[in-house]
């Protein structure tokens, strides 16, 4: 059916019509009052000029035929082969190498006559019209699934033939697939079904810290699909067996084994657990597994040195008694006849107050190891004295009562809210009294002193740097009081105990490399995203997010890529997918306001063995992809297209289609254009050109 249709209003060709008939008529009137003509070719010519505008005014319309016409769809059968590397696993693998393509495509060149036949493989990725390889490294059902909803949506998809083992190492399982109820879902099941003896390990489960020292356990979870009889279990380090566990019988099921080892040495321990049994296991792949942990060194030797007793040490004692892997020593200077090389952090109370006191601190500075002073209420003002305090040119005279006041720019380690809320509450400290308290340029004032609730610009709590290392200065004494004062208000005192420890650990040496805490893998699967985790600790060794964190890594040709790393709430990661099978080198930059931490090393990725580790086809399982509930073995796919091929006639879908095409493009046209030349011919003829 046709018809005819215009872009331009109607009412535009009647006006053209009229315009048309005037020039006409003035053009033909004024022939015709001149009696040259006979008033016969007169309106013969006027019918010929008059229909030449007329047409003109048709196609200043632009008209257009639109044509419906009954279309016959034909239906779309989908053939999506499985081209994961577990197909060649079996017995016949020579003949899939070989000939299994063009035997099945030859079957299926029956059913081109009755559908719109399309293939495709996947495994790794979905690939259109492409040979079968065998060469994925991973079987993703759930992509595959993706596609089809998404390429297909809309069409006349009515079929849909997957060949397959029905193992899934990749995406959501076969069960939870889901596809439009329109489509006829078929399976042809290849492999070896053939259930051999296995024991596997399917996961190993061990904490990623640990401290040096301390025990830790590593459980593995074991597999086994029929009993095994001596059976071994062992962990590997390095390549010595550190400990072995022995089963006599091991039952079918789910089986865990746990060992426990002692975390002797600090930096990254790498294990491998490995299970070995006397009957003969087909599949040997799945037999070992690799893990790792961190081991952390937080222990920590400190030394207190008075000039005499006060419960400001008791305090400090008390604060520190339960420091995590730290051991506190306390000696007044006269019994003290040890070496402080053998400390880590030197903590003086009242050290003006003692030449030997000051001249271990100056001692200590030399050897670099970090340093906390409480001054006390009275600091005798030499310069050699003060500038060990971390003070410049300093006068002090008598004493003062001062409150504390939290210096809000202090960044390098953070507190929390109860304790900016009992802070006030604190008791006041006995502290020399200076109108200059002149600090050298490195200090970082974390307390400030306040009188009478007026924040005064005096330090109370500083820390400074002295060759590369970090000391803590409490100017004043009573610190106890807080301690009091906190037990009377809450009956406790963790927040003081807190403060004290932070200020400890604060002072501790650390390396720079363990404050940007990363993990990336040493070997990592083709077919498998490369997972880089990494943690930004501060000074105080606190976790801390929002920093830059760039990831850059190098391949063997010397090509540089940049990726930053995404900042979570207490860790940083990225994943990169796709990387191809090499050596690489890497970097991790942290670029966090004065300082640059860097960690370095190597990563590689390998061929994957994932479609190796379960070769045993699923018949049960790629059934459930089928409305008729069971899969066509690959010897039955005649009887297959047999049946497609009796179900065409009610697949085809028609539809109206409707079609447009300017008038002016038909060719035909051209013979309209006579009507003009035969006017010219006869006004020539008549001599009125």
């Amino acid at each position: 059916m046709s018809t005819i249709i215009f872009d331009s209003p109607i009412y535009v060709f009647f006006i053209s019509v009229a315009i048309g008939f005037a020039l006409t008529f003035l053009l033909y009137n004024k022939e015709r009052k001149q009696n040259y003509l006979s008033s016969k070719t007169i309106l013969i010519l006027f019918i010929l000029r008059w229909v030449t505008f007329i047409l003109l005014s048709i196609f200043l319309l632009r008209p257009k035929i639109l044509k419906s016409e009954l279309v016959e769809e034909k239906p779309i059968l989908l053939f999506a082969q499985d081209n994961s590397r577990s197909i060649l696993s079996n017995e016949d693998s020579i003949f899939f190498e070989n000939h299994y393509e063009d035997s099945v495509k030859s079957q299926l060149e029956e059913l081109k006559e009755f559908y719109d036949l399309r293939t495709c493989v996947f495994g790794q990725k979905i690939l259109k019209d492409t040979p079968f390889s065998f060469e994925d490294n991973a079987t993703n059902f759930d992509q595959l699934y993706s596609y089809i909803n998404l390429k297909y949506h809309g069409t006349n998809l009515t079929d849909l033939v997957i060949a397959s083992d029905g193992i899934v190492n990749r995406g959501k399982d076969l069960p939870y697939l889901s596809i439009s109820p329109s489509i006829s879902v078929n399976t042809i099941l290849l492999g070896d079904t053939i259930q051999y003896d296995d024991i596997n390990i399917k996961s190993i489960k061990n904490n990623k810290y640990a401290l040096l020292g301390n025990d830790f356990p590593i459980e593995v979870i074991l597999a086994a699909n029929n009993s095994f009889n001596n059976v071994k279990v062992q962990l590997f380090y390095g390549k010595e067996i550190v400990q072995e566990k022995k089963f006599k019988t091991f039952n079918k099921g789910i089986n865990k084994v746990t060992f426990i080892d002692k975390a002797n040495e600090r930096g990254i321990m790498e294990y491998k657990v490995v299970i070995i049994s006397e009957k003969i296991d087909k599949n040997l792949l799945n037999n070992s597994k690799k893990t790792s942990i961190e081991v952390i060194d937080y222990s920590q030797k400190i030394l207190i040195l008075s000039s005499g007793s006060h419960p400001d040490i008791a305090a400090l004692n008390w604060s520190l008694e339960d420091q995590l892997k730290s051991k506190v020593t306390t000696f007044q200077i006269d019994d003290f006849n040890g070496k402080i090389s053998d400390f880590d952090l030197l903590i003086f109370y009242k050290p003006t107050s003692s030449d030997v006191l000051m001249k271990i601190i100056e001692k200590s500075r030399k050897m670099e190891i970090p340093s906390l002073i409480i001054s006390g209420s009275e600091i005798i003002s030499k310069t050699a004295d003060n500038i060990l305090l971390g003070l410049k040119q300093n006068k002090f005279k008598g004493t003062n009562e001062v409150r504390a006041h939290l210096n809000q720019d202090f960044k390098s380690f953070a507190f929390g809210e109860k304790w900016q809320n009992i802070i006030s509450e604190y008791p006041p400290l006995s502290v020399p009294f200076s109108i200059d308290y002149n600090l050298v340029s490195s200090a970082n004032i974390l307390l400030y002193q306040s009188v009478n609730n007026l924040k005064m610009p005096y330090p109370l709590i500083y820390f400074f740097n002295s060759r590369n290392t970090k000391h803590g200065v409490i100017i004043g004494e009573g610190i106890w009081r807080w301690k009091m004062a906190e037990y009377r208000i809450n009956n406790n005192a963790y927040i003081f105990k807190d403060l004290i420890r932070k200020i400890v650990q604060y002072l501790k040496k650390t390396d720079k490399k363990s404050r940007l805490n990363s993990i990336v893998p040493k070997n990592s699967f083709e077919n498998k995203s490369l997972y880089i985790y990494s943690e930004y600790y501060n000074e105080l060794m606190e976790v801390e997010s929002g920093a830059d964190i760039v990831f850059s890594y190098q391949d063997s040709s010397g090509k540089e890529n940049f990726k930053n790393l995404i900042s979570r709430d207490n860790f940083y990661d990225l994943k990169l997918n796709g990387l191809p099978i090499g050596d690489y080198t890497y970097k991790i930059i942290l670029n966090n306001k004065d300082e640059i931490l860097k960690t370095d090393g190597k990563f590689s990725i390998i061929p994957s063995n994932i479609e190796k580790l379960n070769t045993v086809a699923k018949p049960k399982k790629l059934a459930l992809l089928n409305q008729n509930g069971g899969s066509y073995q690959f010897s039955e796919i005649k009887n297959l297209v047999d049946i497609l091929k009796k179900d065409n006639n009610l697949k085809i879908k028609t539809h109206i289609e409707q079609k447009q095409q300017d008038l002016i493009n038909y060719k035909w046209l051209l013979l309209l254009l006579i009507i003009p030349f035969i006017e010219w011919i006869l006004r020539k003829n008549k001599g009125l050109l």
